[in-house]
This record gives C-alpha cells, structure tokens and sequence, in this order.
C-alpha cells in the first residue's frame, strides 16, 4: 500500500513538473519516463490509479503555470523571464540534466497529492474484517 501511495506522489509531482514547466508530451525523455511509471503501475494493479494521478498533476502545474504567467503580464518588469513551451532537450544535454532540473524543481515545490486521488486508495485495503491482528 505504502508502494502504490509512493508511486502515485511521483506520478502526480512527475505530471505537475510537465504542465507546469511546459514540456511536450511527444518529447523522448517525458515519454519514457511516463512509460517507467506506467510499467510499475501495472505491475501492482493499479494502473488508472497512476495515470490519473500524472495527468491531473499535469493539468494542476499547467494550471498554475497559466496563473503565475498572467501575475507576470500584470506586473512591472517585462524583462523577467517566463517559462515557454519545452519540446525536447537542449542540444548537447542529457536525460540526466532534466533529471537534476526536476530534482530541483521538487526541492522548491511542495507538493501533496489532493485528498480525493488518496481516498481512490481505499479502494485497495482489504475490509477491516478480514485484517488479522487489527
């Protein structure tokens, strides 16, 4: 249980750190890493659970994206930096160099996963009754 709950914090922050930093679905590095998550959501059975959890992270993040873009437009200051649509690596870096960038970026960002993607765990723990010892 504690495997799955893991997985879908990873699949959600994943999924938040794509829409919110802009990168493409279609780009190599965002699809294999995506594939990885999925493989291991189906091998513990809870495939929809993960995807759900990835693409309402990736909605959430381009959401908040979105805001903050509009915050900036309002704002003195037209010469800051705002974050554009990514679709592949840099030329030159590595899987490793996005890698270090979500590192990063999850460093700076709390993220929880929303109560309601929890409470579709319930759905995994065996009735009360029949635990033993509990």
């Amino acid at each position: 249980m504690e495997e799955v709950k893991k997985l879908m914090q990873e699949a959600y922050e994943f999924g938040y750190f794509v829409g919110y930093k802009g990168h493409s679905e279609w780009a190599e590095w965002v699809r294999e890493r995506r594939e990885r998550l999925y493989a291991r959501a189906q091998e513990l059975g809870v495939y929809e659970l993960v995807k759900n959890a990835y693409n309402r992270g990736k909605l959430e993040g381009a959401k908040k994206r979105e805001e903050e873009i509009r915050k900036g437009l309002g704002k003195e200051g037209a010469g800051e930096e705002r974050p554009g649509p990514k679709t592949a690596l840099p030329e030159g870096e590595e899987e490793g160099g996005v890698e270090a960038e979500f590192a990063r970026f999850l460093e700076t960002t709390r993220l929880f996963l929303p109560p309601d993607l929890l409470d579709t765990m319930k759905h995994l723990k065996p009735p009360r009754m029949l635990r033993i010892g509990h």
